[in-house]
């Protein structure tokens, strides 16, 4: 018993005791295991804490290789390390599984950003389209939005005429959705605490 308890206290030095208690509660050997070990790998990445929460990502994927949301996640851990291309192929991987759409919205703008850093401008600029008009779809697409994408548009590598051309398919397909989506239902706050959490640029 001592040593359970050294165990813990151990664990709670490295990894922080917010962590261990999200752990203590997800459970183990349970069909709901890989939700489980995903929320404690998304409590791990919100402290910071991204080696730990690409383990709980890992483990939940290794519990249920059909869970996506996982793929999602651990391809961010890969963002904040640089590993763009790794942060691809997972988050790809994911997007062939089954995901509500809050996650595949936020899955477009990961691979956005991914693309962006490792120089593929058309994948960057046929993504954070794809992110643009599902934010609005999904209502979540505040004014301040359009101008924050329009300075990533801005950054990428491609012709100032594309640049131009792209912004002005982006806002009328934006309105277009919006004025589709009036009745659209909102999503869960869980995909809410997702989205502030996953992103610094957007």
């Amino acid at each position: 018993m001592n040593k359970i308890f050294t165990s813990i206290r151990t664990k709670a030095t490295v990894i922080g005791l917010p962590l261990i208690i999200a752990a203590l509660l997800t459970g183990c050997g349970t069909k709901n295991e890989a939700a489980g070990l995903h929320q404690t790998g998304t409590v791990a990445f919100m402290l910071n804490k991204d080696k730990a929460a690409s383990v709980y990502f890992e483990k939940a994927i290794d519990c249920n290789p059909e869970y996506g949301p996982s793929y999602i996640m651990l391809g961010d851990c890969y963002l904040r390390e640089g590993k763009y291309q790794k942060a691809v192929e997972s988050i790809n991987k994911g997007l062939k599984l089954e995901l509500d759409q809050g996650h595949i919205r936020l899955a477009h703008r990961k691979l956005a950003r991914a693309y962006k850093e490792l120089g593929n401008s058309q994948k960057a600029l046929e993504h954070i389209a794809t992110y643009t008009r599902m934010s609005v779809w999904q209502d979540k697409f505040t004014p301040d939005k359009i101008s924050e994408t329009e300075t990533f548009v801005a950054e990428l590598d491609i012709p100032d005429e594309q640049k131009r051309n792209a912004m002005d398919n982006i806002v009328k397909e934006s309105a277009k959705a919006k004025s589709t989506s009036a009745s659209a239902a909102s999503q869960d706050d869980d995909t809410d605490i997702l989205g502030m959490i996953s992103f610094g640029l957007i």
